[in-house]
């Protein structure tokens, strides 16, 4: 056997053996830990989540041209959209406003937890209502659209009481 012989088996056998690990890691991998979305209840409720933080299309985008006023719900485990009837039901409801026009947001607070309606940049506050800490005790912030605004929130529990504001132009 010369030289080049021994090194062509070699190649041989270690190219066998790295296809085989390959192929039992691939199997492993397959059936190991895996479990179907469908069957894992936590799965099925991050899929809902998901799907109701993207609005759909059509009646998003034409539901928002009359909106002056947003009624929301606060409860520690997030804001629910009451009106308009696109956000209605919708934990922590993506918004839409227009630049220069002016919003009245209002609020009821559902759990007797002290929350407040803020509406920020990414840093910073730019309006703010009072806190409120009385379940079923209603308030407003009325403010002007700019283009600063990109999310609202409860500075209280801004963790899960966060929302994201699409801003446009007319």
């Amino acid at each position: 056997m010369t030289a080049m012989e021994r090194n062509d088996s070699l190649s041989r056998r270690s190219a066998i053996r790295f296809g085989g690990v390959v192929a039992v890691g691939l199997l492993a991998g397959c059936t190991e830990g895996g479990s179907d979305p469908e069957d894992d209840e936590d799965g099925v409720e991050l899929e809902e989540e998901a799907d109701d933080a993207d609005p759909p299309d059509e009646d998003w985008d034409d539901e928002w041209g009359e909106v002056d006023t947003i009624e929301l719900d606060a409860e520690e485990d997030g804001w629910i959209g009451r009106r308009p009837s696109v956000i209605e039901d919708v934990e922590n409801p993506d918004i839409a406003l227009y630049e220069g026009r002016e919003y009245e947001i209002v609020w009821t607070n559902t759990d007797g937890s002290s929350h407040n309606f803020a509406v920020a940049d990414e840093n910073t506050t730019i309006e703010t209502s009072s806190f409120v800490d009385e379940e079923s005790e209603t308030t407003e912030l009325t403010f002007e659209a700019t283009a600063e605004i990109e999310l609202y929130l409860c500075e209280t529990h801004p963790e899960e009481m966060t929302g994201s504001i699409e801003m446009r132009s007319e």
